[in-house]
């Protein structure tokens, strides 16, 4: 089985989860440390990527891609990153 998050077709993956374990070798330098696969229900094909620290280069899309034997789908989804201003007095 294998789940993979990423920006674009041809970008390395944001987070790789492949035959039971998560594969950080092939992960964007950018996501390192701050990606977690919450997979409590991956046995009901249900997976979510949590993305910490978030970044404004953060937003955009994103790609998961599910294989398992010849079985697979994928899904997009759009992250938006919003910007809050710093309260009056503090920069």
């Amino acid at each position: 089985m294998e789940v993979r998050w990423f920006r674009s077709q041809f970008s390395p993956a944001v987070h790789l989860y492949r035959d039971g374990q998560d594969q950080y070798g092939e992960q964007m330098p950018e996501y390192r440390e701050r990606t977690e696969l919450l997979k409590d229900n991956i046995t009901n094909g249900r997976v979510s990527l949590r993305i910490r620290d978030i970044r404004p280069s953060d937003d955009g899309p994103y790609v998961c891609f599910f294989q398992s034997g010849v079985s697979y789908e994928d899904a997009i989804l759009e992250l938006q990153v919003w910007l809050l201003p710093a309260p009056k007095g503090q920069s």
